[in-house]
Parts: C-alpha cells; sequence; structure tokens
C-alpha cells in the first residue's frame, strides 16, 4: 500500500470523545507560583554560595552572575507586589 492509497482511505480522526477537563482554581494556580517562586529563591542561594567559594575563572564567574540576575529578574516578575 502506497502512502497515496493510505490518504484515500476513510478518515480515523473523526471520533468524537468527551473528554474530562480539570480546571484550575486560582488557588491552584497561585500554589503553583509561590512553589515556583520558592524554588527559584532556593537556586538563587545555591548558586550565591557557589559564587561566594571563589572556586570559579573569571569567565566562569560572569555566566553564573548572568544566569543570577535572569533568575532574580524573573522572580521579581512572578511575586505579586
Amino acid at each position: 500500500m502506497t502512502v497515496a492509497n493510505r490518504r484515500r482511505g476513510a478518515d480515523r480522526r473523526i471520533k468524537h470523545e468527551t473528554v474530562q477537563v480539570e480546571r484550575r482554581g486560582g488557588l491552584d494556580r497561585r500554589l503553583i507560583v509561590e512553589s515556583a517562586t520558592a524554588q527559584i529563591h532556593a537556586v538563587l542561594e545555591l548558586l550565591t554560595e557557589l559564587a561566594d567559594q571563589g572556586a570559579l575563572r573569571d569567565d566562569s564567574r560572569r555566566l553564573l552572575d548572568t544566569a543570577m540576575l535572569r533568575l532574580r529578574f524573573a522572580l521579581e516578575r512572578m511575586e505579586p507586589e
């Protein structure tokens, strides 16, 4: 059977099945954001410890500083005012 022959057959995608969708409430969304915020805070603490140890070369330290700056920016945007 060639590709062209298979395309002429009945369309099997026409099945209509009801799917139950669970919508998240506002509290659930806030808990997820708070959890993400807590995770970013924990990562920043670990990265700060690494940076303070002085075991990195200058170029690696600059990359780490850039990553930490981006994380702090993301964290500021996530946290409620």
